[in-house]
């Protein structure tokens, strides 16, 4: 996947990369997946009739002139300044061609905002990180239910963060460059010797996910089931 990176200042840039396209650790994971993908190929079809072919289909019964739908991502302001709205208005260019996208929990605008953007008759769906105080948890749920989304992906992937190290340490390497300070080491955490404040050592997916409910099962989506909306357990 090619990359355009245009009119962000290098902070922009280094802070996208690495967030969104390294992985954790040594990143083994990283290359792994990327060989899983490159093992799938499309298998050709000679004399078949594809003079008229329709590749469109519903999606929870839902329109989509491909069978392929945007997947939730968090903070796409990193990659365009309009964020998850830049993506509303893409994948909707008529009635005809539209395509169904789910926005993250963790996107850098409120969702409400972002169903704003949407035409009449888009569809949205939203990516739900449970956080642990339940009575948040259900006022967000019918909070996305009025704002028009019209399914809710409960995600389950996060419960504790890889570490990016590359990650962690972008908030202050290009700060080191511009003011000639660096972060002093203490017991408990980083202090920027500058001012004295505590910095994030989490980095950006670590703290997108330090709210969420670690202890879900299936037994807390069933007694959610007012208001998580029917399940179903693969």
């Amino acid at each position: 996947m090619g990359i355009l990176f245009v009119s962000f200042r290098r902070r922009d840039q280094y802070a996208f990369l690495s967030y969104g396209f390294l992985g954790s650790s040594i990143f083994a994971a990283h290359a792994e997946n990327a060989r899983a993908f490159a093992r799938f190929f499309f298998l050709p079809r000679v004399l078949r009739p594809v003079g008229d072919c329709d590749p469109t289909t519903t999606i929870l019964g839902y329109p989509s002139s491909l069978p392929i739908f945007v997947s939730g991502a968090a903070l796409a302001k990193l990659g365009h300044p309009l964020g998850e709205i830049n993506i509303t208005i893409g994948v909707y260019t008529s009635p005809q061609n539209h395509l169904i996208q789910m926005v993250s929990s963790n996107a850098s605008l409120p969702f409400h905002e972002i169903a704003k953007a949407a035409r009449p008759d888009q569809t949205l769906f939203f990516q739900l990180y449970k956080p642990q105080d339940n009575i948040l948890a259900e006022q967000r749920v019918r909070a996305v239910e009025g704002a028009g989304y019209k399914a809710i992906f409960l995600t389950v992937d996060a419960i504790v963060a890889g570490r990016r190290e590359r990650d962690i340490r972008s908030p202050w390497v290009l700060e080191d460059e511009e003011r000639g300070f660096s972060p002093a080491h203490s017991e408990g955490g980083e202090v920027d010797s500058a001012s004295g404040a505590e910095l994030n050592s989490l980095g950006t997916a670590g703290a997108l996910i330090a709210d969420n409910d670690r202890n879900m099962t299936w037994e807390k989506v069933r007694q959610y089931n007012g208001y998580f909306g029917q399940y179903q357990r693969p």
